[in-house]
C-alpha cells in the first residue's frame, strides 16, 4: 500500500512528534507499505533567520526527495519561520499546511502521477488536519488523522493559553477581542468536520478515544471512523536504568523536570512547590530542562524566589541519562485543564523504563497510569502545597523513591505487542475501502 503522510514536523528533529512518526514509519515500511511523507526542512524550535530562510529558498517546496531513518521518502514543502508567540505559531502552521497543499496539487519532480492508497494527517498543527482531509480528497482516497492530544476541547482553554507565559504582547490583546474567537470557532467547525469525515483516528490515551467515540458531532450512524489507541511508547533514546535509590542527605530532593517549557504544563507551581518545601526545611534541588513558550517567564519567577532553581537548555533525547542519574525523582507536569486529563505526556512512559520515580501533577489517565503501575506518587495539578507535602515527605522516607512496579514490562508490551497490529489492522482496514 502506498501511503502519505502529512506531518509539521520530521527527523531529523527529535521532539516526541518526530520520534513516534520515525518509529511509526518504521512498523509501516516493515509490514511492507511504501511510506511517503511531506513535511517541512527541520525548524521546530530552531530560531531560522529570515536570511537564512530567503537564500535557502525555504519559502518554497522541493521537488526532490531525502531519505528518511525509517525507509520513507521526505518531501520538503516551504514554510514561513515561526516564533514562540501564539500569533506567530499559528502563521507558521498555516504556511506548512499550505506549502503541504501545494505539493499535492502540483505533485512536482518524483511525485510526477503519484497515487497513495491512503493519507494521514498528524495533529497538533490544526491545519494539518485540514489539509490532510483536503488532500484526500484531490487525490480521492481515504484518510486517518493523527490526534495526539485532545483537539478540538483545548481550544476551550484559549483564555489560559497565556497564564503561564507573563503578559500577553499588545497584538495577542488586540486579537484575542473578537478575531481569535472567530478563529477558535472556525477551527473547531473544522476540525470536526475532518474528523467526521475521516476514515480512522489514531489516539494516544484510551480516555481519548473513549471520548471520541461518544461525540455525535464525530460519529454518524453507519459511518464513523475506525478510532485506535497508539501510545507514544516509541523506544527511549536514553540507557539508564535506575538501580535502588541510594540514602542520600536526609531533608534533600534533586527534582528533574526533562521536557517543554510551555502552556500546558505551567511549571511555575512546581517553583511555588519548592519554595514551600525550603519553608518547612527541606531542601529542594530543582532542574527545569527544555525549551517552550513559557521559559522567561519561569526564570524570572525562579528568581524572585529565594530557592535552588535551575533552568537550563534543551537537551537531546540520547544526552539525558546523567540528567536521570542526578535526579532523585522526575516530574510529570500538567496544568489543570479539563481536556489535559485525556492527554498522557510520552515522558511518563520513558520514565517508567528508566525505574525513575515519578512525581505526577496531572490527573485523568496519566494519573491512573503511574498510580497502576506503582511508578511513582500523584498529586493534582495547580496545587503547589501538595507537591511540597509530596516531596517533603519523599525527602524524610527516601525508601519511597524505589521503584518496584511492572512499568517497564508494560511498556515494552505496548511498545512491541500491542501498537504495531493496531496501527498496521487500522491503515490496513482503512485503506483498502
Amino acid at each position: 500500500m502506498k501511503i502519505l503522510i502529512l506531518s509539521q514536523y520530521w527527523h531529523p528533529e527529535n521532539g516526541v512528534p518526530q520520534r513516534r512518526w520515525t518509529w511509526l514509519s518504521r512498523i509501516l515500511v516493515d509490514a511492507g507499505h511504501e511510506v511517503t511523507v511531506i513535511a517541512p526542512p527541520p525548524h521546530y524550535q530552531r530560531k531560522v533567520e529570515l536570511r537564512q530562510w530567503w537564500s535557502e529558498r525555504q519559502y518554497s517546496s522541493s521537488f526532490e526527495s531525502d531519505p528518511g531513518p525509517s525507509g520513507e521518502r521526505i518531501i520538503r514543502s516551504g514554510f514561513v519561520p515561526s516564533g514562540a508567540s501564539l500569533t506567530q505559531r499559528i502563521m507558521n502552521q498555516a504556511t506548512v499546511a499550505l506549502g503541504a497543499l501545494w505539493v499535492v496539487l502540483k505533485r512536482p519532480g518524483v511525485l510526477k502521477g503519484y497515487r497513495p492508497d491512503l493519507v494521514i494527517g498528524t495533529v497538533p498543527a490544526l491545519p494539518t488536519a485540514v489539509v490532510a482531509g483536503l488532500s484526500a480528497r484531490i487525490l480521492k482516497c481515504p484518510y486517518v488523522i493523527d490526534l495526539r492530544d485532545a483537539w478540538p476541547d483545548l481550544l476551550d482553554q484559549s483564555e489560559e493559553w497565556n497564564k503561564s507565559t507573563g503578559k500577553r504582547s499588545l497584538r495577542e490583546r488586540i486579537l484575542t477581542k473578537g478575531p481569535f474567537q472567530v478563529l477558535s470557532a472556525g477551527t473547531r467547525l473544522a476540525l470536526h468536520k475532518v474528523l467526521k469525515g475521516a476514515a480512522g483516528l489514531s489516539v494516544t490515551s484510551s480516555h481519548l478515544q473513549c471520548d471520541l467515540c461518544e461525540r455525535p458531532e464525530i460519529q454518524t450512524r453507519g459511518n464513523a471512523p475506525k478510532i485506535v489507541t497508539v501510545r507514544n511508547v516509541f523506544p527511549p533514546e536514553t540507557d539508564y536504568r535506575a538501580e535502588q535509590v541510594d540514602e542520600g542527605p536526609c531533608g534533600e530532593l534533586k527534582v528533574l523536570y526533562a521536557g517543554t517549557l510551555g502552556r500546558a504544563q505551567n511549571l511555575a507551581n512546581a517553583v511555588e512547590a519548592a519554595r514551600l518545601a525550603e519553608e518547612a526545611g527541606v531542601r529542594i534541588h530543582l532542574r527545569l530542562v527544555g525549551a517552550g513558550a513559557a521559559r522567561e517567564a519561569l526564570t524570572e519567577t525562579a528568581r524572585a524566589t529565594d530557592t535552588n532553581v535551575s533552568i537550563e537548555g534543551r537537551q537531546p533525547a540520547d544526552k539525558l541519562d546523567d540528567y536521570y542519574e542526578w535526579a532523585d525523582t522526575a516530574l510529570v507536569h500538567l496544568t489543570d485543564w479539563e481536556p489535559l486529563k485525556r492527554a498522557v505526556p510520552s515522558k511518563t512512559y520513558e520514565l517508567m523504563v528508566a525505574r525513575l520515580h515519578i512525581s505526577g501533577v496531572v490527573k485523568g489517565e496519566a494519573a491512573d497510569i503511574i498510580r497502576s503501575r506503582r511508578a511513582g506518587d500523584v498529586v493534582p495539578p495547580d496545587d503547589p502545597r501538595a507537591l511540597a507535602d509530596l516531596w517533603i515527605a519523599l525527602a524524610r522516607d527516601r525508601s519511597r523513591l524505589t521503584i518496584t512496579g511492572d512499568g517497564p514490562e508494560w511498556v515494552k508490551q505496548e511498545r512491541e505487542e500491542i501498537a504495531p497490529p493496531r496501527l498496521l489492522e487500522l491503515v490496513e482496514e482503512v485503506g483498502g475501502r
